[in-house]
């Protein structure tokens, strides 16, 4: 007690307490010296001080109990009916995998119907039930997303980042070429780098991100990601660019590369059929050959006739460019024969069977470059059918008040 009294009669504390009077106070009242026994602090229940739980942490809890009390229910269920699903297969039980559950279904339940979530199906129900965010606030309620306030944190924040790799692009853009460095050309992400992938579509994103998102939203970020890809060295981010990029799934992805045979005379050649509306083509690609082109149409064999079997010009070019494109003009003979439909229908039918056909002359490169031109892809559209009681497939009749 002494020692606190001869510290607030000394005059450089007194001096210090007219400047700053409540510091100078606390400061010397949370002073505890070594000659002073310490006071034993209290303990029980009355220095026990729970903080009320935020609401927002109660529903989110109540939430989370009851979805993790159905899941588990309907995991049980699903357990359940594999046990009986093997029994009915004569399976066993524990080595059975989905694969195995698709297939019996598929036997057991017969469907003819087209679309694949109208048929029956026994999926985990993980897969089934759309996922939950988790918890986005700590226990007292504040937020962990630092984007939680926009009501979409994960579409903020991936907008956020690809705005972010845009800026960092632009700017490696202009040092480089200050330096004179320029972007390697095979390197480019141009239309054959990414001819195989497409963006994701709207609902993955919303999948993915778990938030719904408007047309506007989705718009908004594919936009900034064309940007990115428009860049000269988006090269070197390319893994964050195909972070939101899938398989497109074109036809032309699923047909396999047709063999290349041999004839009598050990000449390479192949064949494919091509079909446009009711026209069908056959076609036979020989290589090497003179750049001869026969044509012939099935109801009359004995007039074969080369390009001049089409009068249009547009036609006849349709059929020649495959081989143009494929710089393999001259280079090989083409037989085609034809059969039905007119003659848009059968030059289009002519000019896929061909470009199947040289596919399997030419390298990987080629054939990615004739997958961005279309060469690969069959078109699948058909004339629709006139409705009763309308003028044509979607023309109604036109009234008069008279």
């Amino acid at each position: 007690m002494a020692a606190f009294n001869h510290l607030l009669h000394n005059p450089t504390v007194r001096r210090l307490g007219r400047l700053n009077p409540p510091h100078l106070i606390l400061s010397v009242a949370t002073c505890r010296f070594a000659s002073q026994p310490t006071q034993p602090e209290p303990s029980g229940a009355l220095l026990e001080t729970k903080k009320p739980v935020n609401l927002a942490v109660k529903y989110y809890l109540k939430k989370k109990r009851e979805h993790d009390a159905f899941l588990a229910l309907e995991n049980a269920e699903f357990r359940l009916g594999q046990k009986h699903l093997a029994n009915m297969m004569g399976a066993d039980f524990e080595s059975m995998t989905q694969t195995d559950i698709d297939k019996a279904i598929e036997y057991l339940f017969p469907s003819g119907l087209y679309e694949e979530s109208a048929r029956a199906a026994m999926k985990p129900p993980a897969e089934v039930y759309p996922k939950q965010k988790e918890a986005e606030f700590d226990g007292e309620g504040r937020p962990l997303h630092p984007f939680y306030f926009t009501t979409k944190p994960n579409y903020s924040q991936a907008l956020f980042d690809v705005v972010e790799v845009l800026e960092k692009l632009m700017l490696l853009n202009d040092q480089l070429q200050s330096q004179g460095i320029y972007p390697d050309r095979e390197l480019l992400l141009n239309d054959v780098a990414l001819s195989g992938t497409r963006w994701m579509a709207k609902d993955e994103f919303e999948k993915s991100f778990l938030e719904s998102l408007s047309t506007d939203q989705y718009d908004e970020l594919i936009s900034a990601l064309d940007r990115i890809t428009f860049q000269h060295f988006s090269y070197k981010v390319k893994d964050f660019i195909f972070k939101y990029r899938v398989s497109s799934g074109l036809i032309q992805s699923k047909v396999e590369i047709l063999p290349v045979l041999t004839d009598e005379k050990g000449r390479s050649y192949v064949e494919a059929q091509g079909q446009k509306k009711s026209a069908c083509a056959k076609v036979r690609v020989t290589k090497p050959g003179t750049g001869k082109f026969t044509l012939m149409n099935i109801d009359f064999p004995e007039e074969v006739q080369g390009i001049t079997y089409f009068f249009g010009m547009k036609e006849r070019l349709a059929i020649m460019f495959p081989l143009q494109f494929t710089k393999l003009l001259g280079q090989v003979d083409v037989e085609a024969v034809v059969n039905f439909g007119g003659s848009a229908s059968q030059a289009s039918a002519i000019r896929y069977a061909t470009a199947m056909c040289l596919r399997s002359f030419v390298d990987e490169g080629m054939v990615a470059r004739m997958a961005v031109a279309g060469l690969l892809t069959q078109d699948v559209r058909v004339r629709e059918r006139k409705k009763p009681g309308q003028e044509g497939a979607r023309r109604k009749y036109s009234w008069n008040k008279r």
